[in-house]
């Protein structure tokens, strides 16, 4: 039988708003677990408040009866959930394998555990700075002057922020944090530092600014067009830094980083001198209050404090303002206006009233209502006339009224004092150009002097009359100048005031549209009627489709720019258009989504043939983060989705909510970027007024397990909830306790909250503290290569696109699987598809790949330059070696074993672990009685029925996941992975548990009601692996494994302990190798697939690159990814400042030992070394630019490489005097080679001769790379890092 279709509940708005904010304020409210709605609701509001709080993770009941009855809704209440103890089934193979190393080896030593873990530890992280150059040479100078053209100059004369440069300047004199408010195109992210910097020429001083921005992209893009301004290399006055990959110089002035490098600055040792280093800190873009930035303001609230030299700006668009000036004592606040035209909104009402639509029932409406008297009478008032009104007809206590109403508008300054005067006019009929009895001011009069647009607009569109004048003969728009100058409200009076002037305006910067605000009357009920047959909590597809056609038929050109929540949404509209409009206009239409396979992200900012109206549905990514200056019609929805993490159940969701108000206004103002524009709001002026003013933070409304873990370094003073509640608003005490809690489930915060040894190598790692932690077992149980990818996978967004229909569902669904291999695991599809796309990158081919197979080709390169940076980082500070024990192919040696993969997965994962619960064919988490597999896994069936059958065939019951989210009442599981019971048994839980505590003897616990009390117990114990995870076991075995799993976390201590210099002896290879067979034999045994290629190396990728020079002098391409992590704070850079060097004299002389080995029968070898020439080496140096490479050719002794490798090469030269040292220089990220050069010592000094300038790809170096380099890359090269002779004169040859 069909299941029905699901009736909407429709109620009206106003109470569905106020029902919405009382559950959003009980839902805030820590204190209260239950909230009683009054018994006047009727029982259509119960029904609705019923359902609407299912998405909430809510409960409700009613109660009572008649006109008593009432509603309560409850919060859950969160327990670990009772399950039964599972099996520890284990063959017989692995418990012989486990009790024969514990006899060869020795029980477990709990006195060496306790010695690790009872260590005193003083972290220090990894030597992290911005790459200013060592101690010695990085001294902060005076900005060399300005090098601008005449034209640029003029150019940034015009920004409207040029007026107030001697201001800011001042201000900034004067105060140590100051706030500068401006609105999208004012020119303050580009022109305050250069103020700044100009200053401190003009002066002599010297000056060193640090400017963060939200996104990687910004700090690069706004740093290329900063040094195109100046006329400079980038990478010299001006430069950037972002994680793994930075462009500075020791004499760079202005430093444009992301929040997330500067917090991981002040999380270093050497953050004092840093600071020391620093004259002025901006931080731009704060309004947008991600997590990040709050966290950043915490920080420098106290550092100005202790470091009084430096002057902190915050700069923020000119929403919230003043909630940053108070939270800086309230320090002055500068605003600058923005250059925006005019735009016109329209609200829900007004779009009904005006614009034909599909609803019959509206249009009956409209159709009895404009054949009443009152519409005919209100049609035939003449809206612009002159003469005075009379007031003969009004009495004395409503020309009182008017009088007192105009006043309070004129005293208050708050413009929703105008609703007063609105109301007198639409529903008391009063006339609209009311004069104050004595100072004869109107109420467009007083708006226009207050410069209140909106309400200046609204009162036009009432039928105002700019042309009556006052007591001192001024009309309003002599008001609207006097006071506040010729802005966007003049304009508009201007144009009403001259007709003949408004046609040519219109006719030049084209025409807006003559909609009408409907009488209030009316509104309410086209809104009655509307909502009754609309919910509006979905979104009215067919009324956007009668928006655009009305703009097509009835409108000037331009862009439309339409605003959907999510992909589905996106996907609907676009159908509906195409067939809507099919065969009625010219049209094009692009789709804007990170998660779609699509090429929109460029095309939509190139022009459309003429005659074609280009037509845009996006998310909120075309809100701030793009701009497109053809758009001159925005249509909003209203709605965003948003991820909000309920930290009580660990669940995240992903909900499309009403916007806010500074949402509503941004979007509005895509439409007005170079002429006047139009908004169309799918939502009502009560909607409006109801949203928030500001768009929730992030910290409020996302895990915060990294900004606990950064607290417990940067304030470890004090603890983490005291240091994060300074924030403008304080996440939920909840919520940070989770967070704690989660860390020291991972190992990186003690019971104490104190930072771990673990911890602080997980706050070291440019990832997420769990994919940090995958990534550390990679390392330790030797499979690096294929956790790097899928670490590298996890950290952005999932590859597999979202298909457009049903047939292409079922096939991506089906090739999904097929990838899979049967390995119940979507973590080896994604795997699988970076191993296929990287083995076609060479031959071109991977974007038909991708096509095939549902992939996005963005992403995967992505993908793919991440890892890469990954691997270099895990490099740079020592974790991964350049050759030797420790080097990649030592940490791969069990890379082809999908089961050791499996157990890091789980070792980080935890504890996202849920079971099978066999008896009713569900999964159980901790906390969740039923989860479901997200439609997208690869272990979730398309029918429920079969989905069942899926879970009961599964070869194990356990299985972990990397994100738990909500849809609707469902929760589902993503990103998910089968794995064995001694997997679960010895990686998850804490490293060491009590045995006295975590392994009992049955007889000695009560379990009466046990479903085990049918069989014989006496033999058994149960291993507690933490509250949740329980396994019977039989006792002997059950002490072997717990004695087997301590031995193991004893040695992941050991090595954590000392990771850059860990070397694993005898034994340690032995309980490791026998841990790999164990855990590949009991897959074997539960019947998982075997899989070949695992660890299959991965070629280099060869990245596209974004010129970043802004067209000046010769810079290199460098890549401007702006790939998406979870843990955006951990930075590093690999140049400059000595940190990446690791190499010492005797690690090279045995890399040229063995290399000279391999090729000892080379003939140019043998050439080099003939006797009677002088002896040849040859080293990669890693340089900033290329301008830096030719200041060092053309200045005496001037090394400004990295500082630690000059000494070591000078040595070699006074040793050897006839010894010629080859420098072949590589420019990070850059993927070439830029010249090569050879150093000499003359008179005990240094020289470089740069011999060749040529620039030599590694693509070109392919061939080279497989004869000479042994199955390395050059891009693994570390900087100072020594090429075998033969390798190094076959390499020269490229360069001649």
């Amino acid at each position: 039988m069909a299941g029905r279709g699901k009736t909407n509940i429709n109620i009206e708005e106003d109470v569905r708003i106020a029902i919405h904010y009382m559950i959003d304020k009980f839902v805030q409210d820590e204190k209260l677990n239950e909230f009683d709605f009054p018994a006047s609701f009727t029982r259509e509001h119960r029904a609705y408040i019923h359902d609407y709080v299912k998405n909430k993770s809510l409960k409700s009941r009613s109660h009572g009866k008649g006109n008593q009855r009432y509603l309560t809704i409850y919060k859950s209440n969160i327990l670990s959930l009772i399950h039964d103890d599972a099996s520890l089934d284990i063959s017989e193979n692995s418990q012989k394998t486990i009790e024969m190393i514990l006899q060869k080896q020795g029980p477990f030593q709990k006195e060496l555990a306790d010695s690790y873990a009872r260590r005193k530890l003083y972290p220090t992280l990894t030597s992290y700075s911005l790459n200013l150059g060592s101690p010695n040479n990085s001294v902060k100078c005076i900005p060399p002057p300005t090098n601008s053209s005449m034209q640029i100059i003029q150019e940034r004369l015009r920004l409207p922020i040029a007026p107030y440069r001697d201001a800011i300047l001042n201000c900034l004199a004067q105060n140590q944090v100051m706030i500068i408010s401006g609105s999208t195109g004012s020119g303050k992210t580009t022109q305050i530092p250069q103020f700044i910097l100009e200053s401190a020429t003009q002066q002599g001083e010297v000056c060193r600014i640090i400017c963060t921005q939200p996104r990687r992209l910004s700090a690069i893009t706004v740093a290329d067009r900063v040094s195109y301004e100046r006329n400079e290399q980038l990478g010299q006055t001006i430069g950037y830094q972002i994680r793994l990959e930075s462009r500075l110089s020791p004499i760079t002035n202005l430093i444009f980083c992301t929040n997330g490098v500067l917090l991981r600055c002040l999380m270093g040792k050497n953050s004092t001198s840093i600071l020391n280093d620093v004259t002025h800190i901006i931080v731009d873009e704060v309004h947008e209050r991600d997590q990040y930035s709050d966290f950043l303001l915490i920080s420098l609230k106290e550092k100005v404090l202790q470091h009084t030299n430096i002057k902190v700006i915050l700069m923020s668009a000119t929403i919230e303002s003043n909630t940053f000036s108070r939270y800086f004592n309230n320090c002055p606040l500068i605003e600058i206006p923005g250059r925006l035209f005019p735009i016109e909104s329209y609200f829900l009402e007004d779009v009904l009233y005006r614009i034909d639509r599909y609803n019959a029932k509206i249009d009956e409406v409209k159709r009895q209502f404009k054949s009443t008297p009152d519409f005919a009478r209100a049609l035939a008032q003449n809206p612009h006339r002159t003469e005075l009104v009379n007031t003969a007809n009004m009495d004395d206590e409503t020309i009182l009224l008017m009088n007192d109403i105009l006043e309070l508008c004129w005293i208050e300054n708050n413009p929703d004092d105008f609703n007063h005067f609105f109301y007198l006019v639409e529903d008391e009929n009063n006339p609209i150009n009311f004069q104050h009895t004595e100072t004869k001011m109107t109420a467009l009069m007083i708006a226009a002097a207050k410069g209140y647009t909106n309400v200046v607009k609204r009162l036009i569109d009432m039928g105002a009359d700019p042309m009556i004048r006052g007591k001192h003969n001024f009309t309003a728009l002599d008001w609207s100048v006097s006071i506040n100058g010729y802005n966007a409200c003049s304009q508009m009076l201007d144009m009403v005031t001259h007709p003949q002037q408004q046609q040519v305006q219109q006719q030049l910067q084209q025409p807006l549209p003559q909609l009408q605000t409907p009488p209030r009357q009316l509104a309410k009920v086209l809104l009655d009627v509307y909502h009754s047959t609309v919910n509006d909590e979905k979104i009215d597809h067919r009324l956007i489709l009668d928006i655009i056609k009305y703009i097509c038929t009835k409108l000037a050109p331009g862009a439309i720019l339409v605003f959907l929540p999510g992909y589905d949404d996106i996907l609907e509209q676009y159908e509906m258009i195409n067939c809507g409009l099919s065969g009625s206009s010219n049209f094009r239409i692009y789709m804007l989504h990170s998660n779609m396979q699509t090429n929109d992200q460029n095309a939509v900012f190139k022009p459309v043939p003429p005659n074609t109206r280009k037509i845009i549905l996006s998310t909120n990514i075309a809100e701030t983060s793009i701009t497109i200056d053809d758009v001159v019609y925005v249509i909003d929805s209203g709605k965003v989705k948003q991820k909000h993490y309920d930290s009580v159940t660990s669940t995240t969701s992903l909900t499309a909510t009403w916007i806010s108000q500074a949402c509503a206004t941004q979007r509005a103002g895509r439409a007005g970027r170079t002429k006047p524009g139009v908004c169309f709001r799918l939502f009502t002026r009560q909607r409006f007024d109801a949203m928030d003013k500001f768009t929730l933070p992030e910290i409020l409304r996302v895990p915060l397990t990294e900004i606990c873990l950064q607290t417990s370094i940067i304030a470890s003073h004090t603890s983490i909830l005291n240091f994060l509640s300074k924030a403008i608003q304080p996440p939920s005490t909840m919520s940070i306790k989770q967070s704690i809690k989660l860390l020291q489930k991972l190992g990186a915060l003690d019971d104490d909250e104190n930072l771990t040894e673990l911890g602080l190598i997980l706050a070291d790692l440019p990832v997420d503290a769990r994919l940090g932690k995958i990534l550390l077992y990679g390392i330790f149980l030797k499979c690096i290569d294929p956790v790097l990818t899928i670490v590298s996978a996890l950290s952005v967004n999932d590859p597999f696109v979202l298909p457009t229909t049903a047939l292409d569902k079922d096939k991506a669904a089906k090739l999904k699987r097929d990838m899979a291999e049967d390995s119940y695991s979507d973590c080896l599809c994604l795997l699988r598809a970076f191993q296929k796309w990287n083995e076609l990158k060479p031959s071109m081919k991977e974007r038909q790949f991708c096509n095939r197979f549902f992939l996005n080709s963005g992403t995967m390169d992505t993908i793919g330059s991440l890892r890469s940076k990954i691997l270099g980082h895990l490099r740079s500070v020592g974790l991964v070696k350049s050759y030797g024990a420790g080097n990649i192919q030592d940490l791969n040696q069990n890379s082809d074993n999908w089961a050791v993969v499996k157990a890091c997965l789980v070792a980080g994962l935890y504890p996202n672990i849920c079971r099978v619960d066999k008896e009713n064919a569900t999964i159980k988490t901790r906390i969740d009685k039923k989860i479901s597999p997200h439609p997208s896994s690869v272990i979730r069936d398309k029918s429920l029925k079969k989905n069942k059958e899926s879970i009961l065939s599964l070869p194990s019951e356990w299985i972990i996941f990397e994100e738990k989210t909500r849809a609707g009442i469902h929760c589902l599981i993503k990103c998910n992975t089968v794995v064995a019971p001694v997997t679960i048994a010895l990686f998850c839980g804490p490293l060491f548990l009590n045995e006295e505590e975590s392994l009992i003897s049955w007889k000695d616990l009560d379990e009466s009601n046990s479903d085990y009390d049918e069989h014989d117990m006496s033999d058994k114990s149960k291993l507690i692996v933490d509250d949740w995870i329980n396994f019977a076991v039989d006792s002997n075995f059950g002490t072997s494994v717990f004695h087997f799993r301590h031995k193991l976390s004893a040695l992941f201590l050991k090595f954590i302990s000392h990771p850059r210099s860990y070397q694993p002896n005898a034994n340690d290879l032995y309980l490791l190798n026998t841990v790999a067979q164990l855990l590949k034999d009991e897959d074997r045994h539960l019947g998982f697939a075997g899989h070949s290629n695992i660890g299959q190396k991965p070629r280099p990728v060869i990245q596209n690159h974004l010129n970043v020079n802004g067209g000046v002098g010769n810079a290199f391409n460098f890549s401007a990814n702006d790939f998406k992590l979870a843990a955006s704070s951990h930075n590093n850079s690999n140049n400059g400042n000595g940190n990446s060097s690791h190499n010492n004299s005797s690690n090279n002389k045995h890399q040229n030992r063995h290399q000279q080995q391999h090729h000892h029968g080379n003939k140019q070898q043998n050439n080099n070394n003939r006797k009677g020439e002088p002896k040849v080496r040859y080293f990669i140096v890693h340089a900033t630019s290329i301008m830096q490479i030719q200041l060092v050719a053309e200045s005496p002794d001037g090394w400004s490489f990295t500082p630690s490798l000059q000494p070591k090469l000078i040595k070699l030269l006074k040793k050897q005097p006839n010894l010629s040292i080859i420098l072949f220089f590589h420019i990070s990220q850059s993927k070439c080679f830029y010249g090569a050069g050879r150093l000499t010592m003359v008179a005990n000094r240094t020289h470089l001769n740069l011999f060749s300038k040529n620039t030599v790809s590694f693509e070109t170096l392919s061939t080279f790379e497989k004869s000479f380099m042994r199955g390395r890359v050059l891009e693994e090269y570390l900087d100072g890092e020594e090429l075998s002779p033969s390798s190094g004169h076959e390499l020269m040859e490229f360069f001649k």
